[in-house]
């Protein structure tokens, strides 16, 4: 049985993981799959980030006296409709008024109360962060950070060669701490990728390049999500995502460092 077919069976107990719904022996198997499954680890810890977001954006509490204020809105909103020139007017006014306003000004006001609480559907921008980060965790996870080992830029750009259809430009920054430990083929914003990757310290740098139809950018684009760091550009057709749980500022040095050899001495 091929691994995505597994997979796909083991996604709905992996929900009902998350959602405490497995007996203690349907629970037990799925916490010691989990220690060795990379790939199942991470489906289950998007399940949980989805789950807590979809619960923060649509927890709600209304302030106190809310509803006297709407009774009493009401009440004004009826009145208003009560034509007191003749009795018999103003009886079947009132009559209209206690039939009609109440369910239509209800409805108005909860129409408009669950306008106000709707999450905001996720911009490109918000889903392409999504993306970046988590090829980035599943690269740290499954122990797949490389699909060839450097032996210097040399060895890496020829790689990728006949995997993408643009060109790659691994550099050596050895010079400035950023050491390279490789690249890797992978999919992003429906196109495949080319992810070089360096080493600073005990910091991994994952540097995604896949094409764009966005403009040259002048300046970079800085993001924070789920704990790591985004820097952004985009240049001649290409877009450039370095991610890392480095610190901002390191992280800006490698790209500025990156950029300047690569794009502007090429």
């Amino acid at each position: 049985m091929s691994s995505s077919v597994v997979r796909e069976i083991l996604y709905p107990y992996i929900n009902a993981y998350v959602d405490n719904e497995l007996s203690s022996t349907d629970r037990s198997a799925i916490e010691k799959h989990l220690k060795v499954c990379a790939y199942c680890a991470n489906e289950r810890f998007q399940i949980e980030q989805m789950k807590n977001r979809l619960r923060s954006e649509f927890t709600y509490s209304y302030h106190y006296g809310l509803k006297e204020t709407i009774r009493n809105k009401i009440e004004e909103i009826s009145e208003s409709n009560v034509d007191l020139t003749s009795t018999e007017k103003s009886r079947f006014s009132w009559r209209w008024a206690y039939y009609i306003v109440p369910p239509v000004v209800t409805a108005t006001l909860g129409a408009l109360l669950v306008l106000a609480l709707l999450p905001e559907y996720p911009t490109k921008e918000t889903l392409m962060e999504e993306e970046i980060v988590s090829a980035h965790v599943r690269s740290l996870m499954e122990n797949n950070l490389t699909h060839i080992e450097s032996d210097g830029s040399d060895g890496v750009k020829p790689w990728f060669n006949s995997k993408v259809d643009f060109v790659a430009h691994p550099k050596d920054l050895d010079e400035d701490d950023f050491y390279l430990k490789g690249g890797r083929l992978d999919y992003i914003n429906k196109h495949n990728a080319a992810s070089i990757i360096y080493q600073a310290s005990d910091h991994i740098i994952n540097l995604f390049i896949f094409p764009t139809k966005e403009a040259n950018m002048d300046s970079f684009k800085t993001f924070e999500n789920r704990g790591y760091n985004i820097i952004k550009w985009t240049n001649n057709g290409l877009e450039y995502c370095a991610i890392s749980d480095l610190n901002m500022k390191e992280l800006n040095r490698f790209a500025k460092t990156y950029k300047h050899k690569a794009l502007l001495l090429n």
